[in-house]
């Protein structure tokens, strides 16, 4: 009896997928520090005539359930609530506008300086946002079957022993479906950095794969042996490839090297840090600075300039760079607030902190 319910275990462990765990302890690591505004979309690319993951020429329906269009499967409020679910950002919002977002990422290619393009990147400036996040394609791709997985003895153990061998994940599927992502500069639109995020091979049991038919027939045949139902198939790996390329999107963003790409390539490095003296901002930068400004609700606009002044007085030179220090201003309650620079030569670079969330 100890033996089955030892295997009856394993099988409950051999099927656990946890994004909302994995959400979770992501969202424990300290956030980036930037407000960003979400716009473009999943828009499916390449649509040919075998079937896809996201998109299959044979179906009829115009739309996805829940009436979303068929060449953007995944919305963009899943990519926001996976956002918010890491606390990948310390804001993030999205942009509000479905034709908007469709026509802004054929604007953002380089060299179009069109006046409409400059309105809106100079709104996303104002609204308080350091960068914009363009979701630019949901490359489509088919599904693989990669065959019976090494669980197979797991699947025949339990099948013999307590007929519950449809429960075990002993085949392996992987979509080639790719999601490409970047994040570009609020004042001009430049890439800062791209993220092409790919599926993961996946591993199903019956249950997960096959028809009730299927399922009936694993009284007589091993499960490892049943034929999978398409239908069924599609619809699984659907939405675990976009549950897995939005937690590897999540991942990414938060990723070390991430926070790092950023930094370098920014006109200047804004960052929040707690001292023996207090929280104090610090920027670093190629190039003086020669402007600084403090956005902050409800804070007296004598402590900003007083700390705008400081911020600038403080230069000083590390080999070829400009650094710079200056402790926030007392009373600062918990709304975010936002660091802007700019340089002499033009550029401009912003960081949005959180008090208490300095790293």
């Amino acid at each position: 009896m100890s033996s089955r319910l030892l295997l009856a275990g394993a099988l409950v462990l051999a099927g656990c997928v946890s994004p909302s765990g994995e959400l979770s302890g992501l969202a424990e690591l300290p956030p980036l520090d930037c407000a960003v505004l979400v716009t473009g979309g999943a828009f499916l690319t390449h649509m040919g005539a075998s079937p896809g993951t996201f998109f299959d020429p044979a179906a009829s329906a115009p739309e996805n359930p829940g009436g979303q269009p068929r060449d953007e499967p995944i919305p963009l409020s899943a990519v926001i609530e996976v956002l918010q679910r890491g606390a990948v950002f310390h804001v993030v919002a999205a942009d509000p506008d479905p034709l908007h977002r469709r026509d802004v990422r054929a604007r953002l290619q380089p060299g179009n300086g069109d006046a409409e393009l400059r309105r809106f990147l100079q709104q996303v400036r104002d609204d308080g946002f350091d960068v914009l996040m363009v979701v630019e394609e949901l490359q489509d791709g088919p599904i693989d079957y990669q065959g019976t997985n090494g669980r197979w003895p797991l699947t025949f153990a339990a099948w013999i022993l307590l007929g519950l061998g449809f429960l075990v994940p002993d085949q392996t599927f992987e979509s080639s479906a790719t999601l490409r992502v970047t994040m570009r500069e609020v004042p001009t639109g430049r890439v800062l950095n791209e993220h092409l995020l790919e599926a993961v091979p996946v591993d199903l049991s019956l249950l997960e794969r096959g028809s009730v038919l299927g399922i009936v027939s694993s009284i007589l045949i091993p499960p490892f042996w049943v034929p999978d139902d398409r239908e069924v198939v599609g619809a699984k790996i659907r939405d675990m490839t976009q549950r897995r390329l939005l937690l590897n999107l999540a991942r990414d963003l938060k990723s070390e090297s991430t926070r790092r790409y950023l930094r370098e390539r920014s006109a200047a490095s804004v960052m929040l840090a707690d001292t023996a003296r207090g929280p104090r901002v610090t920027v670093r930068s190629t190039q003086s600075l020669s402007v600084a400004r403090l956005r902050c609700e409800g804070m007296p606009g004598s402590a900003v300039a007083e700390f705008e002044q400081a911020l600038l007085a403080s230069m000083t030179r590390d080999g070829e760079f400009f650094l710079y220090e200056a402790p926030l201003p007392a009373g600062l309650g918990n709304a975010p607030m936002q660091v802007l620079v700019g340089t002499i030569r033009g550029g401009v670079s912003s960081a949005t902190f959180k008090p208490g969330a300095s790293k």
